[in-house]
């Protein structure tokens, strides 16, 4: 079980690491596999987007890790708990369809466009929503996704707020229940692609 602190923001500095870090984390999430079938691009773009992500959560909600930087919570707070066109821009996320061949925009944006209507069906007042979280992969299974995960759900408990998530990878789903989470709702973006699950966790 981890016992180091796992609410330190992420240094600037470590912003590069730290997006390399995700990139390892999600290389074979179901939503990346499927939008970026080809192992070597996937690698070269998910460094580059992890990195425009965690910038995002950085300026509108708070990018966690622990002091040897072994994983990664991105939350965006209550304020602005989805992405904003001008965020994309002040981020520089808005670039990314420059970085993609058409097949794999058109195919990110339909399962982004899922996960948009999932998460505004699914919470409609102020929350905290988990855009991402990663672990380096030798690491998993010792306890830092979770203990990542409690600063920011101890916070919601104490603002009596929501939490939400949403996730492409079924076996996602135990681990989150532990913490509290439910699925809420679940759609099929097109057929042969990733599922989605929309999970929200009440205040306790």
């Amino acid at each position: 079980m981890l016992t180091q602190r796992t609410d330190l923001p992420l240094a600037s500095s470590n912003i590069q690491q730290a997006a390399a870090l995700m990139a390892r984390a999600f290389h074979e999430d179901p939503f990346f596999t499927f939008t970026l079938p080809d192992a070597t691009r996937r690698s070269r773009i998910l460094p580059w987007l992890f990195e425009k992500n965690i910038r995002y959560g950085q300026r509108y909600g708070k990018v966690l890790t622990t002091p040897a930087l072994e994983g990664i919570a991105l939350w965006l707070g209550p304020e602005k708990p989805t992405l904003t066109l001008m965020g994309t821009l002040l981020t520089g996320l808005v670039l990314l369809p420059l970085k993609l061949r058409w097949r794999e925009l058109k195919k990110s944006m339909r399962l982004a466009r899922i996960a948009q209507q999932l998460h505004k069906r699914t919470v409609s007042r102020r929350h905290w929503y988990l855009l991402g979280l990663g672990v380096e992969p030798s690491l998993q299974g010792r306890g830092v996704a979770g203990a990542l995960l409690q600063p920011i759900l101890a916070q919601a408990d104490r603002e009596a707020l929501v939490c939400y998530l949403d996730t492409n990878s079924e076996k996602n789903i135990p681990f989150y229940e532990r913490y509290g989470f439910t699925v809420a709702a679940h759609a099929q973006a097109m057929q042969n692609g990733p599922h989605t699950w929309a999970m929200r966790r009440e205040p306790g």
